[in-house]
């Protein structure tokens, strides 16, 4: 027997996926609300932390922790449901990690104790975490490789959603049922999880995958496995993990990857976490007015997500990174250095977030292309969650280098990371547009 699939053993065709077209919009649906699901639970707590603190006498410290227990967890929810996706199915660990982050969501409403918080934000974070790769592995595996890119822009616009109703729920919620009320909302999301776990199928590219590993185990196991399916079925049993550092050059591709993740979420964090201060601050920016900026930056991002998608299946992944990380730079010089009034600061905000938050659009479809089915979900959860997390401590660095008062400037040098970025793009990650997935 072959040591290579042949198409339709990897459930693909002319290198296409075999899946019908009520099957994909099914899993990109799924993968939307997924990834939107993990918005606005992992935003809720931003916009009810006033009440939390008062009612719970928390420190500003306490306060942060909250955030930290958050951002521990999707690390480790990274890590550990990536792998569990590649091993077990991708449908079982999507339904699990919705059903996770949306019970601690809602069990929040319970708490009465700090340790309870901290503990269930480090639920929800894990849950957060290990449902965006498993999301992407599936839209990947299940799409045309023409529209690869533009399925996993898709995915990607449902966090935006997801923050956008964050956002509008506390004020419709908090006056008539109290803070706690609104992470109940979080229990809506575990219908999801049904409707996942019931109404969506494994890809059939990694379904083939594991029956093959059956079968070759089978013929190890009766002693009549030859060399070459020998050879084919170590690189199967080996840990996920590993595959992201096989050899040199894919170690290299690795690292680039995730730097390439630790900028463009830098950029995200370190922009939006302190520009609604700067523009009260600074520029007198009313709370409705900054809100303005917000939501003007977030129709800004789903633009620069769509197109990224578009381009990325036009003319490919490279060209279209190369077109973010300039754009991004240049931008972020004019915004922080010649943008002085605050009508150009509120309307500008538009491109700003087109760059900052567009590159989104492109991971899905180039962490799925550089790895195989076997280690696609870590691939996906590992690269994308090491780069957030580390991007996490953004808004710190940025804190430590304002010090003295002019936070403006400590966030002008943002535009310094993108051609970090781009170096490591053009060096070490090769071009897979129209790549057939292994």
């Amino acid at each position: 027997m072959s040591n290579v699939l042949s198409q339709n053993e990897a459930g693909i065709h002319d290198g296409e996926p075999t899946e019908t077209r009520g099957q994909q919009i099914k899993t990109l649906l799924g993968s939307i609300l997924g990834y939107a699901a993990e918005g606005l639970d992992m935003l809720l707590l931003s916009f009810v932390l006033v009440f939390i603190i008062k009612d719970f006498s928390l420190s500003t410290v306490q306060a942060g922790n909250l955030t930290l227990a958050t951002t521990i967890g999707m690390l480790v929810g990274s890590y550990l449901f990536g792998f569990l996706a590649d091993m077990f199915g991708r449908i079982k660990m999507m339904s699990l990690t919705i059903l996770l982050f949306s019970v601690a969501t809602a069990a929040i409403y319970l708490a009465t104790e700090y340790w309870h918080l901290l503990s269930l934000r480090f639920l929800v974070g894990m849950g957060v975490g290990g449902e965006f790769g498993i999301g992407m592995a599936i839209v990947t595996e299940t799409w045309s490789k023409k529209m690869r890119a533009r399925a996993t822009s898709g995915v990607a616009f449902g966090w935006q959603l997801g923050v956008l109703v964050a956002s509008l729920l506390p004020a419709l919620i908090v006056p008539h049922l109290g803070w706690r009320a609104v992470f109940l909302v979080g229990l809506v999301p575990a219908l999801l999880a049904v409707f996942v776990r019931s109404s969506l199928n494994e890809p059939k590219l990694w379904e083939a995958k594991q029956a093959r590993k059956k079968l070759l185990m089978k013929k190890e196991h009766q002693g009549t496995i030859d060399a070459q399916e020998q050879i084919e079925l170590n690189g199967m049993k080996k840990f996920p993990l590993r595959k992201l550092f096989e050899n040199k050059k894919i170690t290299l591709t690795t690292i680039a990857l995730i730097t390439m993740s630790f900028v463009q979420n830098f950029g995200y964090y370190g922009i939006f976490t302190w520009m609604p201060t700067v523009l009260s601050e600074k520029y007198g920016f009313s709370l409705a007015k900054a809100s303005g900026w917000m939501f003007i930056s977030t129709i800004g991002m789903l633009i620069g997500i769509g197109v990224f998608g578009v381009l990325a299946d036009r003319i490919g992944r490279r060209k279209t990174f190369t077109i973010y990380y300039i754009g991004g730079t240049v931008y972020c010089i004019i915004y922080f250095f010649f943008m002085t009034d605050a009508t150009s600061l509120l309307w500008g905000s538009a491109l700003l977030g087109f760059f900052a938050n567009g590159m989104m659009g492109g991971f899905g479809a180039v962490l799925a292309e550089n790895y195989p089915s076997e280690a696609r979900s870590t691939a996906e959860n590992f690269i994308f969650g090491t780069g957030r997390g580390l991007a996490g401590f953004g808004p710190t660095i940025i804190g430590a280098i304002a010090i003295g008062g002019n936070i403006m400037g400590a966030m002008s040098l943002i535009f310094c990371i993108y051609p970090i970025g781009l170096i490591m793009m053009l060096l070490f990650v090769p071009e897979t547009k129209g790549k057939a997935l292994e």
